[in-house]
C-alpha cells in the first residue's frame, strides 16, 4: 500500500484519527515516533434544536463534514511534500451517546440523530422510572448506568415511538442503530454497498443495551427497552483493525481504532493502572476513574464503564465514572445568551480575572476567599494585590439545564444562580460558573472515596480537554479539590489515544515506545486552600445543589396559597392546626387568664 516503494519520509510511518465531538469535527495526522501532529483540520459542527431541551444533528452533514476533514488533513499533508501513502492506519474517536438510526438499504437517517444532551427523552425515562417503582439503579447490575436522558437506549425507544416510519422500518429488517462511531464507520467503509456495521466496547458500554461483565449485547435489556437486536452493530475491542477505508486520497487504509472521546482521553494520558483518574473540561465534563479488570457497583451516583480493551484477545479494563452535563456549554450560554460584556468574557480567559506568574496562589486564595468585601459599580473592578479582579460577591451558579447527572441523577432538575444583587458584576458571575465547575469535580471525588474505600486516597489528578488549557482554572480545580493537577501540554488527549489505540492494532506502537517517546510535557498544580476554605465554600455550594434538585417538588397542582389572595389572612392560622386542638387549647388560656387576674398577676 505504500506508494513511494516501501519508503518512508522523514517522519517514519503516520497514523490519522478522526473525531466526531458535538460541536467539532477533525482530522490530525500523526507522526508515530513521537506522537507530533503534522497537519490537522477542523471543521465546526452546528447542532439543531427545533425546540427547547432538543439537540440534534442531521447524519448526512456529519458524515460530509467528516469527510471534508479527512481528505483536507490529507491534502495538506501533500502540500507539506509527505507521501499519503505514509498513513498506515486511521482511527476513529467520537463523542459517545448521539443515536444515529438509518436504514441499511438506501443508506439514509430515518431521523436526525439525537444528541447526547438532549432532553426530550424526559416522557420516556418517566415512563420507564415508573414501571420500575422510582428506582434509578434497576438496571446498573447488569449495565452498568443508571436512567438517564442521555444513554442511547432512551433515545432509540423515543425514535420509535415519535417517528414516524422508524418501527416499520423495524419490523421490515431495514433498520439500523449505532452511536457516531457505528454510522462514520459504516459510511467510511462503503455504505450501503459494503459498509460494516460495528462499534466498539467504550461505545457500546453507553447505551444501556450491552452486558458490561461478558461484553455481548443482553437479550434481557433488549426486551426491556422493546428494541429488536437485529438493528445493533457488533461490538469489537477498541484496537483492532474494523475494515478499510472504501473510497478517496485513503482508500485501503486500515480502520484500526476506535473509542469513545472520555475512555480515549483516560487511554492518551497513560491512565492505565488502577487508581488513576482523569477529567476532561470541554462542553460537558467528565471524570473517570480506572478500576483495571474489577467492575465496581457505585452505591454513591458513579457509573460503571468499560475504560478500554486493546485487542480482541485482550482483556478489558474498567472505570467508574462521574458525568457533569454542563461546563463549558454552560460558560458559553452566559457569554452568549445573557449578553455579558465583551470585556468581562475576555478577562476571563485572560489574566485580568484569574491572573498567573509568581503572586498567583496569594491572588487566587484571595479572589476565592469566602468573606465578601464591597463591590464596585457595574463595569468598574476593585483591583487585589498584583492586578487581580474583585471578588465573587456571593453568587452561587448551578448548571443544570439538562438535569443533574452525578451524583444525583436526577432529570427534572434545573439550573439556577443565587446570591445577585444590583452590585453583581458580569465577572464574579462568570466566576461563579467556573467555581461550579471544580465544585462538580468534587462531588464525583467525594463518590469515588465513598465507592472505594479501601483503595489509596486520589491525590493526583490529569485534565485535559478545551477549557483546560486555561490555567486559571485549572489552579482553581486543585485549590477547591485539594488534590495535585496534572495538565500534559496537549488539547487533544482523546485523539492522542486513538492513535495509540490504532498503532498497537498495526503493531507499529507499543505501550513501552509511546510512554517513552509520545507523551507530551507536564504542567503541575498544587492546592492553595486549606481544607477549612474548601469545605466552607463547598457547604454553600451543597445548599444551592439541593434547592435546585428540588426545582420540580412542588407541582402547579399544589395547595399552595397565598396570604393576600382574599381570604382571612387569620384561616392560615386556624388552618395550620387541628379544629379539636384549636378549641381546647382557646378554652385553657382563657381559663388561664382568668385565674391569673383572680390572683392579681395581671
Amino acid at each position: 500500500m505504500n506508494g513511494n516503494g516501501g519508503h518512508r519520509s522523514k517522519f517514519g510511518s503516520l497514523i490519522g484519527v478522526l473525531y466526531v465531538g458535538h460541536t467539532s469535527c477533525k482530522c490530525l495526522i500523526y507522526a508515530t515516533r513521537n506522537a507530533e501532529v503534522l497537519t490537522c483540520h477542523e471543521s465546526s459542527l452546528e447542532p439543531l434544536s427545533p425546540q427547547a431541551g432538543w439537540v440534534e444533528f442531521e447524519p448526512l452533514a456529519l458524515w460530509a463534514t467528516a469527510r471534508v476533514c479527512l481528505e483536507t488533513a490529507v491534502q495538506n499533508l501533500i502540500i507539506l511534500d509527505i507521501n499519503p501513502h505514509d498513513i498506515v492506519a486511521v482511527g476513529v474517536c467520537n463523542q459517545r451517546e448521539t443515536t444515529v438510526l438509518w436504514d441499511r438499504t438506501t443508506g439514509e437517517p430515518l431521523c436526525n440523530a439525537i444528541g447526547w444532551c438532549d432532553t426530550r427523552t424526559s416522557s420516556v425515562v418517566g415512563s420507564i422510572l415508573q414501571r420500575v417503582r422510582g428506582k434509578k439503579h434497576y438496571l446498573k447490575s447488569v449495565c452498568g448506568l443508571t436512567v438517564s436522558n442521555c444513554f442511547s437506549a432512551v433515545k432509540l425507544r423515543w425514535m420509535m415511538e415519535h417517528v414516524d416510519g422508524v418501527q416499520r422500518a423495524m419490523d421490515e429488517g431495514r433498520a439500523a442503530f449505532g452511536t457516531l462511531d457505528s454510522w462514520i464507520i459504516w459510511m467510511l467503509t462503503g455504505g450501503v454497498e459494503a459498509g460494516i456495521h460495528v462499534t466498539d466496547v467504550t461505545n457500546a458500554s453507553r447505551t444501556m443495551l450491552m452486558n458490561l461483565e461478558r461484553r455481548v449485547w443482553d437479550e434481557r435489556l433488549c426486551r426491556f427497552f422493546r428494541i429488536p437486536s437485529n438493528i445493533l452493530p457488533e461490538i469489537r475491542s477498541c484496537s483492532e483493525v474494523y475494515g478499510y477505508i472504501n473510497e478517496g486520497p485513503l482508500s485501503g487504509t486500515p480502520i484500526a481504532s476506535c473509542l469513545g472521546d472520555q475512555q480515549a482521553a483516560l487511554l492518551g494520558q497513560m491512565c492505565l493502572g488502577a487508581g488513576q483518574a482523569n477529567c476532561t473540561i470541554d462542553e460537558g465534563m467528565f471524570v473517570l476513574f480506572n478500576t483495571a479488570r474489577e467492575i465496581i457497583d457505585s452505591d454513591h451516583g458513579l457509573l460503571s464503564t468499560v475504560a478500554f480493551q486493546l485487542g480482541p484477545r485482550a482483556d478489558p479494563h474498567y472505570a467508574l465514572e462521574g458525568a457533569i452535563a454542563h461546563a463549558g456549554s454552560s460558560i458559553g450560554w452566559l457569554k452568549r445568551t445573557l449578553a455579558l460584556d465583551p470585556v468581562a468574557s475576555d478577562a476571563m480567559n485572560s489574566s485580568a480575572l484569574f491572573p498567573d506568574g509568581p503572586a498567583n496562589t496569594q491572588l487566587m486564595a484571595s479572589f476565592c476567599s469566602a468573606v465578601s468585601s464591597p463591590v464596585p459599580p457595574y463595569g468598574e473592578t476593585k483591583t487585589l494585590a498584583g492586578g487581580g479582579v474583585g471578588q465573587r460577591g456571593g453568587v452561587i451558579f448551578v448548571p443544570a439545564f439538562s438535569g443533574y447527572y452525578t451524583p444525583y441523577w436526577r432529570y427534572k432538575a434545573r439550573g439556577m444562580m443565587f446570591g445577585i444583587t444590583l452590585q453583581t458584576t458580569p465577572q464574579q458571575i462568570l466566576a461563579a460558573a467556573h467555581e461550579a465547575i471544580c465544585h462538580q469535580v468534587r462531588e464525583v471525588l467525594e463518590s469515588l472515596a465513598k465507592d472505594c474505600p479501601t483503595w489509596p486516597r486520589l491525590a493526583k489528578l490529569t485534565v485535559g480537554g478545551d477549557l483546560s488549557e486555561q490555567r486559571a482554572l485549572v489552579q482553581l480545580l486543585s485549590d477547591l479539590n485539594g488534590v495535585l493537577v496534572e495538565r500534559p501540554q496537549t488539547s487533544t488527549p482523546a485523539c492522542l489515544g486513538a492513535m495509540l489505540a490504532a498503532g498497537l492494532a498495526t503493531e507499529i506502537l507499543s505501550i513501552d515506545q509511546f510512554r517513552q517517546n509520545c507523551v507530551p510535557p507536564i504542567d503541575l498544580f498544587s492546592t492553595a486552600f486549606n481544607s477549612s476554605q474548601r469545605d466552607m465554600k463547598f457547604r454553600r455550594w451543597k445548599m444551592a445543589v439541593d434547592r435546585c434538585l428540588n426545582f420540580d417538588s412542588v407541582s402547579d397542582s399544589d395547595p399552595v396559597k397565598l396570604i393576600g389572595d382574599g381570604r382571612d389572612p387569620d384561616s392560615y392560622v386556624r388552618c395550620s392546626i387541628p379544629g379539636s386542638v384549636f378549641i381546647v387549647s382557646s378554652f385553657v388560656l382563657i381559663v388561664a387568664a382568668q385565674l391569673m387576674k383572680q390572683h392579681g398577676f395581671a
